[in-house]
Formats: C-alpha cells, structure tokens, sequence
C-alpha cells in the first residue's frame, strides 16, 4: 500500500525461475498492468542484508515502490476503508513512538482484509494484478456458511429424491480470461502433479516429460461424484 513486498519464501523458487535470478544487492525494473493502467518505473531488487548474521536466510526478493508512485496510490483509492484503518493506525504508532512507547506490527481486521494477487505475463518484466475487495471476499465467506449442508447429505438428497432435477438459471459471473501462461507457470509449481492426488502420469515412462492428465474432472452428470 505503501512501499512494496516481500516475495512469499515458499514461493522463491518458482518466482525465480520465472523471473530470473538477480545479484545481491541487484535491482530491476518492471511494469504493472492493473485495472487498464500501466504502472512504470517498479523495483524488484535482490535485499543485501547481512548473510554473514543470518546465514541459513534464504533470498529476500523485494516489490518496492515510493508512497506517491502511482502504483500506490492507485491502491490506496481502490481500498479507501483499509487506507483508512492504516493511516489511523500509523498515526497512532507515531504518537507513541515519540513519547517513548512500544509499538507492534500493524494487524489488519479480517473485515477489511484485502487481496491483489500477481500474475506472469509472457514478458517477465510485466506483471498483470487483480484486486480482490474486502467486501467480495467477506460476501463469499458468507454465502458458505448460509449453506452448511453436508455433501454426504446433499448425495443422499440427489439419488433418493425422484424430484431432483438439474435446473440451467441465467445469471451473472465474473470471469477472468487466464493467459496460457498462468497456465504454465501452475504447471512448474505443482511439478507437473496432480493438485489433487499428486500423481505424476509420465512416471511410468521415465518423468522427464512435461505432461498433466485432468484425470479428476469428471462430468457430475455422468460420476455424480462432487467430491473432487
């Protein structure tokens, strides 16, 4: 929101495989496509901190930006209530920093948690983001808990009811086009396995190609199996 991020360690590997490997200390410009914007002019940068203190620290790969670039504050305008409960809360950890107090890391309300998740383009240099709004995400949690109903339950209900039925409704989705290579860079980070089981197909015949099977995705009309 304000000066960058941290990429994910569990993520590194995968991050550099597809970005590249940078210095230490090495620093890379690259671009952000959000919302129909382009955002120029965004660090990724190798952090130089002190191996010799902390030498079983992995890489520390870093987003940083400026508080007035545009990318930031293109975020701040998209999450006004979050923007808000931070700015109040970084008032106060300056009040208290001054008159001598301990501060904390800043905790984020689940209500007012937010999400932008980051993908690959086919230009390692350009990222696309999607926002994810607080309210989207607490409405979704919502609609799960209004229906609890068990799935042995709902199975019992579906093969014993002669009244169930398949009804086709018209209704409004919101969709995102995935680019081939999002798609691809799943791929490398699941290692070519199933998501689900694990499975490799192409153990059989050595591993060494890079093939997936939706051997799990089976039409509901035909296994009536909902279970994967």
């Amino acid at each position: 929101m304000y000066q960058g991020f941290t990429i994910r360690t569990a993520l590194l590997n995968q991050f550099i495989e597809l970005f590249g490997k940078l210095a230490i200390g090495e620093t890379r410009k690259i671009s952000i496509m959000w919302d129909n914007q382009l955002f120029t002019d965004i660090d990724v940068i190798n952090q130089n901190f002190n191996r010799e203190r902390y030498p079983n620290h992995p890489e520390m790969y870093q987003v940083r930006y400026s508080p007035n670039h545009p990318f930031a504050k293109a975020m701040r305008l998209a999450f006004p209530e979050l923007t808000q409960y931070l700015e109040q809360q970084l008032a106060l950890k300056k009040e208290l920093t001054q008159q001598g107090g301990k501060t904390h890391n800043i905790r984020i309300p689940d209500e007012l948690r937010s999400s932008i998740v980051f993908y690959a383009t086919a230009n390692k240099d350009i990222w696309e983001a999607v926002s994810i709004p607080a309210h989207e995400i607490n409405q979704a949690k919502q609609e799960l808990i209004a229906h609890p109903i068990e799935e042995s339950l709902l199975e019992s209900l579906l093969l014993n009811d002669e009244t169930a039925q398949i009804i086709e409704r018209p209704h409004l989705a919101r969709i995102r086009r995935i680019d081939k290579n999002v798609c691809l860079n799943l791929k490398k980070l699941y290692g070519y396995r199933c998501q689900i089981c694990g499975q490799l197909i192409t153990l059989p015949y050595g591993g060494q190609y890079h093939v997936i099977d939706a051997h799990h995705i089976d039409p509901f009309s035909t296994s009536l199996n909902n279970k994967f």
